[in-house]
């Protein structure tokens, strides 16, 4: 049996590797060393940038193991042990954890950190005793560090936390090797040879040490050891310290020091209970239970004291969801969230859960719903609309009028607004987008061609005027259309580009005017092709265009859909563009004058022509998510961006304060439960 460090073996390896480059080394002067040095190391934040995700997910395996209770374990032997040990040794003074929750194992005991011990890294049998003597469970995280990828010690001591059911972690600096195959979350910081060959101090070493860092560190921030990026966890031990203690307490609160010295010395020199204190007027001993009863994160305990009638940790009434993110002012939190009297009152509350919570989807491209057409409804129907939207997880839309006749398009609008005023519940109005009449005869799609105009300053404030419109869509090659784009932004109004048969460069005309959008991308406008990128080539490719796809199986192919979110990837946002017929079983439905025949999931004008979409906002969220796309881009595309795009507020967060309703989609962002006034119950 071939043991992991034979010759044959070693001498392939990538940090085993000689550079016949340097084979005058010994030769050079100090100068010239340092300068070689100080460049070679160079290449270890392009490693680090490589292993980036498997790096986040071992951050995610240690945070989770640690708030079950569990440990995080670094084991490792020579140089890859010694760094382990220093990181964890750090773990206490920097975060103030709890002895023995970072744990350090190095081959040949404590006594190996200063005097190698001769052949304690070739014991398997030792690596896998260290384990069973430190009694590891499943609720531990352990980390093993070999530069080869191949130490025994470090092999058996995975091995035996495998069996334990613990979460393991492999962080070599080769490709593919023992360690990684022996690993749940293999770590592989590729830096190729090393100046000096046979020692892996240089890069292989400041490599280890920086993930070692990011680990513990990241790991730390979302176990709530800091405040932002204020370190409120240290132990004050010192001067130093203390006057450090002093300086973040004052900045968090805003208090003189006078009273941050009063408060830290009430609280045994604890900066978050001192925090707490001073921001809600507590006594010490209030301020601790608060603390603790938001898992040690400062920040949700603060949110509960400055959220004026908000519940707070004196009401007993507060439960959990079971989430394990949410959705918080245009950022992921991870954590769960709490809710009280109808009221969120937490969020990132340590803890497992499932799932994230998000306020509710926001689609801008509505032409109708559940049996109602907006160009032919009243007051009474947009309210009966926004009803069945917000049963299907839409908690706010933008409604879009087609070209038609004018008198047609202002008795719409009025509606429209009389029931934005009148909206109490249901999904809420955004304001109105106009698409057209500016529009290309030659790309009108569905649109009526008898009430197409060329733009028209005069009657494009007339429009403007007929309700509280937040988006037009035009063409830009149109004679005009430039001077109309300038009108719009000068009024705050969003400008989609569409309907278009403009080149490339007509297209950069249109966004250089401040066209900050291309309305339902790939669909009526020309298409790409290696010498012509047209409108949709140009989107895709400028930087700040908000880029709308209709994402129902029918309009896009999943190759161009898949091609849009990785070539926009923060610039995506799914619109449904539905007509009357979605959310609802027809056959015939009106949109405007045309007439639209649903079949086989389409709907068609009677010559054929796509007429809109019957597609569901929450059925094209995760048709995005199983085409491959990120869930966190995923999920912005029908949240964050909509509102974004018309500079309206945000919608989809959860806030602290807040009333306590809320989606909670699983990994796939299927939804699985809603959450009403605070009530958790299943999503039908």
């Amino acid at each position: 049996m071939s043991r992991p460090h034979d010759a044959d073996i070693l001498h392939r390896l990538g940090t085993e590797q000689v550079r016949p480059e340097l084979e005058t080394l010994d030769q050079l002067s100090v100068d010239d060393l340092v300068e070689l040095m100080c460049h070679d190391v160079r290449q270890v934040p392009d490693a680090l940038a490589g292993a980036r995700a498997a790096i986040t997910a071992a951050v995610y395996g240690a945070v989770a193991q640690l708030e079950r209770g569990g440990r995080l374990i670094y084991v490792g032997a020579g140089t890859a042990g010694r760094l382990g040990m220093l990181d964890a040794a750090e773990a206490g003074p920097t975060f103030n954890v709890e002895p023995g929750q970072v744990v350090g194992v190095l081959a040949g005991g404590l006594n190996a950190f200063g005097v190698p011990v001769e052949n304690a890294e070739d014991d398997v049998e030792g690596g896998a005793r260290a384990i069973h003597e430190l009694g590891v469970d499943e609720r531990d995280c352990v980390i093993g560090i070999s530069a080869s990828g191949r130490t025994p010690f470090v092999l058996g001591a995975l091995g035996a936390a495998h069996e334990a059911g613990a979460v393991t972690v492999g962080l070599s600096c080769n490709v593919d090797t023992p360690l990684s195959r022996a690993s749940d979350l293999p770590i592989e910081v590729v830096v190729g040879p090393e100046i000096i060959a046979g020692s892996t101090r240089m890069n292989s070493g400041t490599a280890q040490k920086l993930v070692l860092n990011i680990i513990s560190t990241a790991a730390m921030v979302r176990l709530g050891k800091t405040y932002g990026n204020l370190m409120v966890d240290l132990r004050p031990t010192n001067e130093k310290l203390r006057d450090r203690s002093r300086r973040i307490v004052a900045r968090i609160t805003g208090a003189d020091d006078e009273r941050v010295t009063a408060a830290l010395d009430a609280c045994q020199w604890r900066p978050k209970t001192a925090a707490a204190m001073i921001v809600g007027d507590l006594d010490a001993e209030t301020a601790t239970a608060l603390v603790a009863r938001y898992g040690g994160r400062l920040r949700p305990a603060l949110d509960s004291l400055r959220q004026p009638g908000a519940p707070t940790h004196r009401d007993p009434t507060w439960r959990r969801l079971g989430v394990a993110a949410a959705l918080v002012d245009g950022q992921f939190v991870s954590g769960d969230v709490a809710v009280a009297e109808g009221v969120i009152v937490a969020v990132g509350l340590p803890g497992p859960g499932e799932g994230v919570a998000v306020r509710g989807l926001v689609d801008i491209q509505v032409n109708g719903y559940a049996g109602v057409d907006l160009l032919n409804a009243e007051v009474d129907d947009v309210l009966a609309m926004g009803e069945a939207l917000w049963r299907d997880g839409v908690v706010a839309y933008q409604p879009t009028l087609i070209t038609c006749d004018l008198e047609r398009l202002r008795h719409s609008a009025e509606v429209i607004s009389a029931a934005r005023q009148r909206t109490t519940s249901g999904a809420r109005i955004l304001g109105i987008h106009l698409e057209g009449p500016f529009l290309s005869p030659r790309r009108a799609g569905t649109h009526p061609a008898r009430h197409l105009r060329g733009p028209d300053l005069e009657l494009l404030t007339t429009l403007l005027a007929t309700g509280e419109v937040t988006m037009m869509t035009l063409a830009p090659e149109l004679p005009g259309a430039l001077e109309l784009i300038d009108h719009c932004v000068a009024q705050g109004v969003a400008v989609s580009l569409g309907h278009s048969a403009t080149d490339a460069p007509g297209a950069q005309r249109g966004f250089d005017h401040g066209a900050s959008a291309v309305t339902h991308l790939y669909n009526a406008m020309e298409p790409m092709s290696a010498r012509s990128p047209g409108l949709a080539g140009v989107a895709l490719t400028r930087p700040g265009v908000t880029v709308q796809l209709i994402v129902d199986g029918v309009h896009v192919s999943d190759e161009m859909v898949r091609l849009a979110f990785a070539a926009a990837p923060s610039r995506c946002v799914v619109v449904t563009d539905a007509i009357a017929a979605a959310g609802v079983d027809s056959d015939v439905v009106r949109l405007g004058d045309v007439t639209v025949h649903v079949a086989d999931g389409q709907a068609r004008r009677d010559d054929g022509t796509l007429a809109g979409s019957i597609g569901l906002l929450r059925d094209s969220l995760v048709r995005v998510r199983a085409l491959g796309v990120d869930a966190v881009d995923a999920l912005r595309a029908v949240t964050l961006r909509p509102t974004a795009l018309l500079a309206s507020e945000d919608a989809a967060s959860l806030r602290v304060g807040e009333a306590a309703d809320a989606l909670i989609l699983d990994d796939d962002l299927v939804i699985r439960r809603r959450v009403v006034g605070g009530d958790v119950r299943p999503y039908d």
